[in-house]
Protein backbone atom coordinates (compact mmCIF):
# COMPACT_ATOMS: atom_id res chain seq x y z
CA UNK A 1 0.00 0.00 0.00
CA UNK A 2 1.20 3.34 -0.62
CA UNK A 3 0.24 6.97 0.77
CA UNK A 4 -0.20 9.64 -1.85
CA UNK A 5 -0.67 13.49 -0.93
CA UNK A 6 -1.43 16.31 -3.39
CA UNK A 7 -0.45 19.63 -2.37
CA UNK A 8 -2.19 23.26 -3.08
CA UNK A 9 -5.58 21.62 -4.44
CA UNK A 10 -7.82 24.36 -2.73
CA UNK A 11 -7.53 27.99 -4.12
CA UNK A 12 -8.10 29.61 -0.32
CA UNK A 13 -5.17 27.48 0.45
CA UNK A 14 -3.00 28.67 -2.15
CA UNK A 15 -3.66 31.95 -1.74
CA UNK A 16 -2.79 30.97 1.93
CA UNK A 17 0.52 29.52 1.16
CA UNK A 18 2.27 33.23 1.45
CA UNK A 19 1.14 33.67 4.98
CA UNK A 20 2.86 30.25 5.74
CA UNK A 21 6.35 31.37 4.36
CA UNK A 22 5.29 29.25 1.25
CA UNK A 23 6.44 29.62 -2.34
CA UNK A 24 3.59 31.40 -3.77
CA UNK A 25 1.45 28.17 -6.06
CA UNK A 26 0.00 28.54 -9.39
CA UNK A 27 -3.73 27.40 -9.53
CA UNK A 28 -3.61 26.30 -12.79
CA UNK A 29 -0.57 23.91 -12.84
CA UNK A 30 -1.15 19.95 -12.41
CA UNK A 31 -1.61 18.33 -9.53
CA UNK A 32 1.37 18.24 -7.06
CA UNK A 33 1.78 14.80 -5.85
CA UNK A 34 4.20 13.84 -2.63
CA UNK A 35 4.66 10.35 -1.16
CA UNK A 36 3.64 10.08 3.07
CA UNK A 37 6.19 6.88 2.99
CA UNK A 38 4.99 4.28 5.41
CA UNK A 39 3.61 6.72 7.93
CA UNK A 40 0.41 5.42 8.94
CA UNK A 41 -0.51 6.08 12.26
CA UNK A 42 -2.51 3.00 13.97
CA UNK A 43 -5.99 3.10 14.19
CA UNK A 44 -7.39 4.41 17.80
CA UNK A 45 -4.01 5.77 18.86
CA UNK A 46 -2.63 9.07 19.78
CA UNK A 47 -0.76 11.16 17.81
CA UNK A 48 3.05 12.02 19.56
CA UNK A 49 4.59 15.39 18.87
CA UNK A 50 7.83 14.53 17.60
CA UNK A 51 11.03 16.47 18.35
CA UNK A 52 11.93 17.89 15.25
CA UNK A 53 12.93 21.21 16.18
CA UNK A 54 9.66 22.40 13.96
CA UNK A 55 6.26 23.49 14.57
CA UNK A 56 4.02 20.62 13.29
CA UNK A 57 0.86 21.54 11.81
CA UNK A 58 -2.41 19.75 10.70
CA UNK A 59 -4.20 19.55 7.38
CA UNK A 60 -6.95 18.09 7.26
CA UNK A 61 -8.38 16.94 4.18
CA UNK A 62 -10.54 14.10 2.30
CA UNK A 63 -8.78 10.72 2.08
CA UNK A 64 -9.91 8.36 -0.83
CA UNK A 65 -8.86 4.65 -0.81
CA UNK A 66 -8.59 2.88 -4.47
CA UNK A 67 -10.69 -0.38 -4.19
CA UNK A 68 -8.94 -1.96 -8.16
CA UNK A 69 -5.74 -2.28 -9.28
CA UNK A 70 -5.49 0.29 -12.42
CA UNK A 71 -2.92 2.36 -15.01
CA UNK A 72 -3.05 5.04 -17.25
CA UNK A 73 -7.28 5.37 -16.08
CA UNK A 74 -8.93 7.45 -18.12
CA UNK A 75 -11.13 10.15 -15.45
CA UNK A 76 -14.01 9.18 -17.06
CA UNK A 77 -13.55 5.88 -15.86
CA UNK A 78 -11.89 7.05 -12.43
CA UNK A 79 -14.93 6.86 -10.23
CA UNK A 80 -15.05 2.95 -10.52
CA UNK A 81 -11.62 2.81 -8.71
CA UNK A 82 -12.54 3.98 -5.14
CA UNK A 83 -15.81 3.26 -3.28
CA UNK A 84 -14.55 4.83 0.40
CA UNK A 85 -14.04 8.08 1.44
CA UNK A 86 -12.74 9.80 5.10
CA UNK A 87 -11.09 12.28 6.58
CA UNK A 88 -7.41 12.16 6.94
CA UNK A 89 -4.59 14.29 8.74
CA UNK A 90 -1.67 14.80 6.91
CA UNK A 91 0.57 16.22 9.56
CA UNK A 92 3.82 18.52 8.43
CA UNK A 93 6.88 19.62 9.68
CA UNK A 94 6.17 23.21 8.69
CA UNK A 95 9.17 25.19 8.70
CA UNK A 96 11.11 22.30 7.80
CA UNK A 97 8.83 22.01 4.45
CA UNK A 98 9.46 26.08 4.04
CA UNK A 99 13.33 25.43 4.20
CA UNK A 100 13.05 22.58 2.15
CA UNK A 101 10.73 24.73 -0.84
CA UNK A 102 12.95 27.90 -0.26
CA UNK A 103 16.01 25.39 -1.21
CA UNK A 104 14.49 23.66 -4.00
CA UNK A 105 15.11 20.36 -2.42
CA UNK A 106 12.34 17.68 -1.55
CA UNK A 107 10.07 18.04 1.15
CA UNK A 108 10.32 14.19 2.47
CA UNK A 109 11.29 15.41 5.67
CA UNK A 110 8.97 17.42 6.82
CA UNK A 111 6.00 14.77 5.06
CA UNK A 112 6.93 11.50 6.10
CA UNK A 113 7.52 11.19 9.93
CA UNK A 114 6.13 8.25 12.09
CA UNK A 115 2.44 8.25 12.30
CA UNK A 116 1.92 11.74 9.99
CA UNK A 117 -0.86 10.64 7.92
CA UNK A 118 -3.39 9.55 9.82
CA UNK A 119 -6.98 8.53 8.54
CA UNK A 120 -10.83 8.11 10.39
CA UNK A 121 -13.48 5.99 9.62
CA UNK A 122 -14.15 5.17 6.05
CA UNK A 123 -17.61 6.00 5.04
CA UNK A 124 -19.48 4.73 1.34
CA UNK A 125 -19.36 7.54 -1.20
CA UNK A 126 -22.93 6.25 -2.33
CA UNK A 127 -24.32 6.55 0.86
CA UNK A 128 -23.15 10.25 1.54
CA UNK A 129 -24.93 10.92 -2.12
CA UNK A 130 -21.40 10.99 -4.24
CA UNK A 131 -21.12 12.01 -6.74
CA UNK A 132 -25.05 13.84 -6.90
CA UNK A 133 -24.10 15.83 -3.66
CA UNK A 134 -20.49 17.40 -2.92
CA UNK A 135 -18.57 15.89 0.86
CA UNK A 136 -18.73 18.02 2.92
CA UNK A 137 -16.02 17.81 5.75
CA UNK A 138 -14.53 19.92 8.79
CA UNK A 139 -11.41 19.75 11.35
CA UNK A 140 -12.04 20.29 14.53
CA UNK A 141 -9.43 21.13 17.36
CA UNK A 142 -10.49 21.03 20.71
CA UNK A 143 -14.28 21.71 19.72
CA UNK A 144 -13.24 24.73 17.47
CA UNK A 145 -13.99 24.16 13.71
CA UNK A 146 -10.60 25.81 12.36
CA UNK A 147 -10.95 23.83 8.84
CA UNK A 148 -14.48 23.51 6.53
CA UNK A 149 -14.62 22.91 2.82
CA UNK A 150 -16.06 20.33 0.34
CA UNK A 151 -15.00 18.29 -2.46
CA UNK A 152 -16.73 20.99 -5.15
CA UNK A 153 -14.24 23.22 -3.98
CA UNK A 154 -11.50 21.10 -5.17
CA UNK A 155 -9.30 22.69 -8.10
CA UNK A 156 -8.68 18.72 -9.42
CA UNK A 157 -11.28 16.38 -8.43
CA UNK A 158 -10.85 12.73 -7.19
CA UNK A 159 -10.80 11.66 -10.97
CA UNK A 160 -8.36 14.50 -12.11
CA UNK A 161 -6.57 13.15 -9.69
CA UNK A 162 -6.58 9.38 -10.31
CA UNK A 163 -6.22 9.86 -13.74
CA UNK A 164 -3.35 12.02 -13.62
CA UNK A 165 -1.39 9.95 -11.17
CA UNK A 166 -2.01 6.59 -12.51
CA UNK A 167 -0.16 7.76 -15.73
CA UNK A 168 3.08 7.07 -13.67
CA UNK A 169 2.38 4.92 -11.10
CA UNK A 170 0.09 1.85 -11.13
CA UNK A 171 -2.79 2.51 -8.43
CA UNK A 172 -3.46 -0.85 -6.54
CA UNK A 173 -6.09 -1.84 -3.83
CA UNK A 174 -5.80 -0.41 -0.65
CA UNK A 175 -3.88 2.53 -2.01
CA UNK A 176 -4.39 5.81 -0.06
CA UNK A 177 -4.91 9.72 -1.75
CA UNK A 178 -4.44 12.13 0.45
CA UNK A 179 -6.48 14.89 -1.69
CA UNK A 180 -5.42 18.33 -0.55
CA UNK A 181 -6.59 20.66 2.28
CA UNK A 182 -8.23 23.83 2.22
CA UNK A 183 -7.20 26.99 4.22
CA UNK A 184 -6.66 27.25 8.01
CA UNK A 185 -3.85 24.80 8.77
CA UNK A 186 -1.93 25.39 12.26
CA UNK A 187 0.34 23.94 14.99
CA UNK A 188 -0.86 21.49 17.39
CA UNK A 189 0.63 21.38 20.82
CA UNK A 190 0.24 18.35 23.27
CA UNK A 191 -2.70 18.32 25.21
CA UNK A 192 -4.73 18.71 22.02
CA UNK A 193 -7.78 17.00 20.37
CA UNK A 194 -8.67 16.91 17.03
CA UNK A 195 -11.58 15.61 15.55
CA UNK A 196 -12.47 14.97 11.85
CA UNK A 197 -15.94 15.09 10.76
CA UNK A 198 -17.92 14.53 7.08
CA UNK A 199 -20.94 16.53 7.56
CA UNK A 200 -22.35 16.04 10.88
CA UNK A 201 -20.61 12.73 11.38
CA UNK A 202 -17.43 12.26 13.55
CA UNK A 203 -14.85 9.70 11.92
CA UNK A 204 -11.33 10.55 13.34
CA UNK A 205 -10.61 11.42 17.10
CA UNK A 206 -6.51 12.21 17.74
CA UNK A 207 -5.36 12.95 20.76
CA UNK A 208 -2.25 14.60 20.64
CA UNK A 209 0.14 13.76 23.37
Amino acid sequence: MKILGVGFNYRPHVAEASQLGLPEQAVDSPPLFFHKGDALLKPRTPFFLPDMGSSIEYEAELVIQISRVGKCIAERFAHRYYERVTVGIDFTARDIQRRAMAEGRPWLEAKVFDGSAVVGEWLDKTALGYPERPISFSLRRDGEVVQEADSSEMIHSFDALIAYVSRSQTLRMGDLIFTGTPAGVGPIAIGQTLEGFIGERKVLHVPIK
